[in-house]
């Protein structure tokens, strides 16, 4: 049974849905609303990221350099800022006791794909340049998970191996149309308390300008992802979004990749962004800091860091 606070945030949100559906410019004054009172995490230090315009740095104190964390904001490609991820982005760098940086990029549909993986592609090579002993998680949140996966695909492509990991959150990995009519786009438009099945075609629209949704950069869950690192995938099975995760952890599985996939019942969409309210996204959140400590320990599939053959074995004769 979800907590009090989870299920108070749901009335709160569902209350406010009645009516038409915002517009564009609704929607975006509502994200920048939420992101100005949201608050620094406590023992975090929040500011500029001086490689990348726009981009923010969280630290907490005393920060480790062996790994940093790069967090891609949602919104449905049309709407969100690096601002509306720090209270995700805080607490996981506590977690972690790492530096998250937070890319801005350009939004839908004035800038549509590749423009806002483009940006991320940019601001991820600055990270690489701040921090060059440092190893890199990717992680996203919706349609920052979207970007988060293109960006290791476009990465492997380009043979680029410094990313360690991978952590996607309710992501958005298919965009072609007929994903939208089937499947969990069907079937829980109404426990979804956030999104709602009309936002699926517009955000793809928007976001995809004409471009074909086949593109593996577009919609990752088509692409090979043999070669990505270590992911962890995380969505609600009652969110409209479910089968996105399902279909690229399948993929992933299939391709070789080392995939954890949690699906959490009666979750709202993407509600690890929530951890400053919600202790479903603190515990969310503290699975996530294991698996990142796990893979930067190296204990991952054919990882170096796995115990070498029990001493047992030289014992025994065959």
């Amino acid at each position: 049974m979800p907590s009090k606070a989870h299920q108070w945030l749901t009335d709160r949100i569902q209350t406010g849905r009645g009516g038409a559906p915002p517009t564009l410019a609704e929607e975006r004054a509502a994200a920048e609303a939420n992101a100005a009172l949201t608050p620094t995490p406590a023992g975090i230090t929040e500011s500029a990221f001086p490689g990348h315009e726009g981009a923010l740095l969280f630290e907490p104190a005393e920060p480790r350099e062996d790994v940093v964390l790069f967090h891609i904001h949602g919104g449905g490609f049309r709407s969100g800022s690096a601002a509306g991820t720090r209270s995700v982005a805080g607490l996981q760098g506590l977690r972690m006791r790492a530096r998250v940086v937070a890319p801005e990029y350009r939004l839908a549909p004035e800038h549509p794909f590749p423009a806002g993986l483009d940006d991320c592609a940019e601001a991820y090579a600055a990270v690489r340049t701040t921090y060059p002993d440092a190893r890199i998680v990717v992680a996203g949140d919706s349609a920052g998970a979207g970007l988060a996966a293109a960006l290791l695909v476009r990465l492997r492509d380009a043979g680029d191996t410094s990313a360690i990991a991978g952590v996607l959150y309710s992501g958005v990995f298919d965009l072609r149309p007929e994903n939208y009519l089937t499947g969990s786009w069907a079937e829980n438009d109404d426990t979804d308390a956030i999104l709602t099945a009309g936002r699926g075609p517009l955000m793809a629209r928007d976001y995809l300008g004409g471009h074909s949704p086949e593109d593996p950069q577009a919609s990752p869950a088509l692409a090979d992802l043999t070669g990505l690192p270590p992911l962890f995938v995380l969505v609600s099975g009652s969110e409209l979004l479910r089968d996105d995760s399902f279909s690229l952890a399948t993929r992933a599985g299939s391709c070789g990749v080392e995939t954890v996939l949690e699906i959490w019942p009666a979750m709202h969409h993407a509600w690890p962004i929530c951890g400053v309210i919600l202790p479903e996204a603190l515990e969310a959140l503290d699975r996530v800091a294991a698996f990142v400590e796990r893979v930067a320990a190296g204990r991952v599939v054919n990882g170096p860091g796995l115990a070498d053959d029990p001493q047992l074995l030289a014992q025994l004769s065959f």
